[in-house]
């Protein structure tokens, strides 16, 4: 059986990023899938690029990487400079794939899609992820990330699960590092068995504050941003 760690929304935060790794490599999991976000609205943006091109065997691409690609916030390209530029406009937006016989798509979100699919939007909204990209196949499992938050439905009249992996670096619900654990057997169309795990890791919140202030010559927010990692409540201006 292969286990699969789903890491997301990382934005830059070292110190969660470093306990999710421990805390990754202590359960023995040597697969790792980053669903986008690396960089943004944290300090150290670069230093989490580098973690996932050394460390995940899929990358995909988040709406604050594309906003760094793409040059629309000159402010976080700096920190990230012009070859880790490069290489985020090389990122895929999804991953398909089989898992003990059921069909999964993995994304970030937004920007495949430019809407927001909140735990609590409408089923009909929710549904929507998976017929949103094309596959031969009926899709069984969605996986994604983007929102912060991590949660799982069960559309019980057809065995659809929708899942969400919640934010290594800023989660709107706790001041913890969030990410999850897909596990099964990894390309079978068999049937096995199959089960998704949230999981939630302490960090050291102050040393990611304090990491933030180091860079406030260009990060704008310092408030903002505190409020996020410690207290795991979003801020809507940051």
């Amino acid at each position: 059986m292969t286990e699969i760690a789903l890491i997301a929304d990382i934005h830059g935060n070292i110190p969660a990023l470093t306990a999710v790794d421990e805390d990754i490599k202590r359960r023995g999991i040597s697969t790792v899938y980053c669903l986008g976000d690396m960089c943004g609205r944290g300090p150290n943006g670069s230093a989490a690029i580098d973690y996932c091109r050394d460390n995940c065997d899929v990358i995909l691409m988040g709406n604050w990487d594309e906003h760094v690609a793409t040059g629309r916030r000159p402010d976080y390209l700096k920190e990230a400079g012009a070859e880790r530029q490069a290489f985020l406009r090389t990122l895929p937006l999804y991953h398909k794939m089989w898992l003990s016989g059921r069909r999964i798509h993995l994304f970030h979100g937004r920007p495949l899609f430019r809407d927001i699919v909140w735990e609590d939007s409408p089923a009909e909204k929710k549904l929507s992820l998976f017929s949103l990209i094309e596959d031969e196949y009926p899709v069984d499992i969605v996986g994604y990330a983007d929102i912060h938050r991590q949660f799982k439905t069960d559309f019980k009249d057809d065995y659809r699960i929708l899942f969400n992996t919640g934010s290594v670096g800023n989660s709107f619900c706790t001041p913890t590092a969030c990410y999850a654990i897909l596990r099964g057997e990894l390309g079978s169309r068999e049937k096995a068995p199959i089960s998704i795990e949230f999981v939630s890791v302490p960090y050291d919140n102050a040393q990611a504050v304090a990491n933030m202030r180091k860079e406030l010559d260009w990060f704008d927010f310092p408030d903002e941003y505190t409020a996020e990692v410690t207290l795991g409540r979003w801020q809507p201006n940051l």
